[in-house]
C-alpha cells in the first residue's frame, strides 16, 4: 500500500466527517454517517493495512488539536480520543476483514447468498461500533449516563446507512486509484462492458429519482401526517429502474446523490421529526440495490454459460448442443424434396500422436486442422466438433452422392502440419449418412458414425457413405 494511497483513506474520511456534520439537522444527528462507509470499504479494498490511516484520521477529529493549543494539552483529551479512534477502528476494521473474506474465499457461491451475508456483517460492525462509540462517550462524560439507552438504535442507524451507500463508492475508486486488482469485486462489474456509457439515460432516472424524493419531503412538510414520510420508500422503484438498466458504477453514484438530497432535505424542510422514517427507507432502499444488482451480474454469468454451451473453448467451433439444435431447425424448415447429409470424420492415429508428441501438440492439431476445414466450408455447411478429435459437418441440399464427392474434398484439404520442429501430415476417416424423413438428428449420426467405424476397418483416411 503506497503513502498516497495512506494520505487518500486519511484525506477521504476527514472530508466524509465535515461534511456529515454539515448535514447534521441536529447536533451530531444526521440520517447517515459517511465516514463508517470509507472506514469498512477500506478495510474490504485493502485489509489491515487501513487501520493506521483510519485510526489517524478518528484520532485527529477526536483530540481536536487547535483547542489543545488553545486551552493547553490535557492527557484526558488524549485517552479520550484514542478510545473513541479504538471504538470506531476495531468495529469496522473486524467488518471490513470479515466481508472481505466472506466474498473472496466464497466467491464459488451465488452472489445473492453473498450478499446477504455481506449485510448481515455489515450490520454487525455498525452495531459494535454503535454500542462501542456509545460506551466511550458514556464513560468520558459526566452528563450522559442514558445515552447508550438513549441513543444506539439511532447511532446504528446512521452507521449503517453510510455502510451501504459509501463502501460501494469506495470500493468503485480505491482499487482503481490504487491500481488494486480483486477477483471477488471484478463479479459486480463485469456486465458493465455489455451496457453504454452514455450518460444522458442515466442523468434522466436519476433527475426522476432526485424529484421524487424532493416531492415527497415537500409533501411531508405541508401535510402534517405522519404517514407521509412513509412515500419516501417509493424511491426504490426508480433505483431500481437505474440498477437494472444501468452500469454498477452509475448505479452506486445514484444511491449517493439520493441519500444526499435526503440527507440534506429533512434539515431543510424541517421534517426531522420523521427522520427515522428517512433512514429506514434508505437502508431499505441500499439493500433492494445490493440485491438488484445481483440479477445483472446473473444474467451476465448465465451469458457466459451460454456461450460455454455454443463454443467449444479448444477449437472454437460450435459445440455438439449448438450443431444438433442448428441442423434440428434446419431439416424442420426443410421441404419434403430437400435432401441434408451429415458426415463425421475422426483424425487417424491420433491417440498415438498424443502419445508420442504430448497432448500439448495433440491440441495444437486439433485447433488448426479444425481451422484449416473450417475455411473450406461453403457459408450453408456447419462444423462442428463432436467429441475428442471427432468432427461432424452438415451439408445441406445434398444427396448421399454429393455428399461424398463432398466430404472427399475436405479430406484431401486435411494439413501437413508444422508445429515446432515437428513435420505431422493429418489424415482422416469420414463416414456419410443422408437424414431421412421422420429421423431425428442423433439417429442420422448414429447411422454416420457406424459409417465411420467401416472407414477404419478399411483401412483409414477413407470416405464411406451409408444409406
Amino acid at each position: 500500500m503506497k503513502t498516497s494511497a495512506y494520505v487518500l483513506l486519511f484525506v477521504a474520511w476527514i472530508g466524509t466527517y465535515y461534511a456529515s456534520k454539515i448535514m447534521a439537522f441536529a447536533e451530531f444527528i444526521s440520517l447517515w454517517y459517511m465516514p463508517a462507509g470509507v472506514s469498512i470499504g477500506a478495510f474490504l479494498i485493502f485489509g489491515k493495512r487501513a487501520f493506521f490511516p483510519i485510526f489517524l484520521a478518528l484520532f485527529f477529529v477526536s483530540f481536536r488539536f487547535i483547542e489543545q493549543l488553545e486551552q493547553g494539552f490535557d492527557p484526558a483529551h488524549l485517552a479520550t480520543a484514542t478510545l473513541f479512534a479504538l471504538a470506531h477502528t476495531v468495529p469496522y476494521g473486524l467488518g471490513g476483514l470479515a466481508a472481505r473474506h466472506w466474498l473472496s474465499y466464497f466467491i464459488h457461491q451465488g452472489l445473492p447468498l453473498r450478499i446477504i451475508g455481506l449485510l448481515v456483517i455489515y450490520a454487525l460492525a455498525a452495531l459494535f461500533a454503535a454500542i462501542s462509540g456509545l460506551l466511550v462517550w458514556e464513560f468520558t462524560t459526566e452528563t450522559n449516563d442514558h445515552i447508550l439507552a438513549e441513543g444506539w438504535f439511532a447511532w446504528w442507524l446512521g452507521d449503517l446507512v453510510g455502510v451501504m451507500v459509501i463502501a460501494p463508492l469506495m470500493c468503485l475508486i480505491l482499487p482503481k486509484l490504487s491500481h488494486t486488482r480483486l477477483a471477488w469485486l471484478d463479479e459486480f462489474y463485469d456486465h458493465d462492458r455489455r451496457l453504454s456509457n452514455n450518460l444522458k439515460p442515466f442523468l434522466l432516472k436519476l433527475s426522476v429519482s432526485v424529484i421524487t424524493v424532493i416531492a415527497i419531503l415537500i409533501l411531508d412538510s405541508k401535510i402534517t401526517h405522519p404517514g407521509v414520510a412513509y412515500f419516501v420508500f417509493f424511491v426504490s422503484i426508480p433505483q431500481l429502474w437505474i440498477v437494472l438498466t444501468e452500469r454498477t458504477s452509475y448505479a452506486t453514484t445514484s444511491l449517493v446523490i439520493i441519500t444526499l438530497f435526503m440527507a440534506f432535505g429533512v434539515g431543510v424542510f424541517k421534517v426531522t421529526d420523521q427522520a427515522i422514517t428517512y433512514q429506514f427507507a434508505l437502508y431499505i432502499t441500499a439493500a433492494i440495490s445490493y440485491f438488484a444488482v445481483s440479477i445483472p451480474a446473473l444474467i451476465q454469468r448465465n451469458n457466459q454459460l451460454a456461450e460455454l454451451s455454443m463454443l467449444d473453448l479448444l477449437t472454437n467451433l460450435p459445440t455438439k448442443w449448438l450443431f444438433k439444435t442448428l441442423v434440428t431447425q434446419v431439416v424442420k424448415s426443410s421441404r419434403p424434396n430437400q435432401n441434408h447429409c451429415i458426415a463425421i470424420y475422426n483424425l487417424d492415429s491420433f491417440g498415438k500422436l498424443n502419445d508420442d508428441y504430448g497432448q500439448t501438440i495433440g491440441d495444437e492439431v486439433l485447433r488448426q486442422s479444425a481451422q484449416i476445414i473450417k475455411n473450406q466450408l461453403r457459408d450453408s455447411e456447419i462444423l462442428s466438433r463432436y467429441e475428442q478429435d471427432t468432427f461432424v459437418v452438415f451439408m445441406p441440399n445434398n444427396d448421399i452422392d454429393e455428399a461424398s464427392k463432398r466430404a472427399n474434398e475436405l479430406r484431401h484439404k486435411l494439413p501437413v502440419l508444422h508445429i515446432d520442429d515437428l513435420i505431422l501430415p493429418i489424415r482422416g476417416s469420414f463416414g456419410v449418412a443422408q437424414v431421412q424423413f421422420g429421423e431425428t438428428i442423433d439417429e442420422t449420426l448414429e447411422r454416420a458414425t457406424r459409417a465411420l467405424q467401416q472407414a477404419k476397418l478399411q483401412g483409414r483416411n477413407k470416405v464411406v457413405a451409408i444409406s
